[in-house]
């Protein structure tokens, strides 16, 4: 029995891993730690590939149910993150966002983007309790593809997109805090 193990132990892991990610309880908690392993810092879009938003205008609901349209927020820097409750790599990324929301947002706009029901983000909000300022799409912007998720775009005073991210991030890595202090500084 025991030469057995020794020789099929690699063999058993996997066949267990497999099992959990079988089961819906604990595939998504293995996903989204497998996801926080593989992040890295967001890098930036080379200067002459950024792309300048000229159209501001993209329509979002709070959970107070006001309407927000982007172009409120022009010559701001703007954080625009899009996700979903169900998204594992969307959830990995969240508690990076929230350590980076509680210590920018005096000075940056952080939009988190959803097109979920509300009873659907207030029970992952109090399941999760990242203190986030999350919002409803309620007319897409052409300029903007969020059709994977996460995707997030980072967008200087300029208006130019400065970071276009698809996948999940460190968001809260020392690099990206540095690009954010210069994109406030500018």
């Amino acid at each position: 029995m025991k030469t057995f193990l020794r020789k099929r132990w690699s063999d058993i892991l996997l066949g267990l891993f497999l099992l959990l990610m079988i089961i819906p309880q604990t595939r998504q908690p293995i996903q989204i730690f497998i996801q926080r392993l593989i992040a890295f810092s967001p890098s930036t879009v080379a200067e002459d590939e950024q792309i300048r938003l000229e159209n501001y205008n993209l329509q979002l609901q709070n959970s107070n149910s006001e309407i927000i349209n982007l172009t409120d927020y022009q010559d701001q820097v703007i954080i625009l993150n899009f996700w979903a409750t169900w998204c594992p790599p969307c959830i990995a990324e969240m508690p990076d966002f929230s350590k980076v929301y509680k210590d920018y947002s005096d000075k940056v706009n952080f939009f988190f983007i959803t097109q979920e029901k509300w009873d659907k983000i207030n029970t992952f909000e109090e399941k999760r309790n990242f203190e986030l300022p999350y919002f409803r799409l309620l007319e897409p912007n052409a300029t903007l593809d969020y059709r994977t998720l996460p995707t997030t775009y980072v967008i200087d005073k300029k208006g130019k997109i400065v970071i276009d991210k698809v996948g999940v991030a460190d968001w809260n890595a020392k690099s990206f805090r540095e690009d954010l202090d210069k994109l406030i500084a500018e």
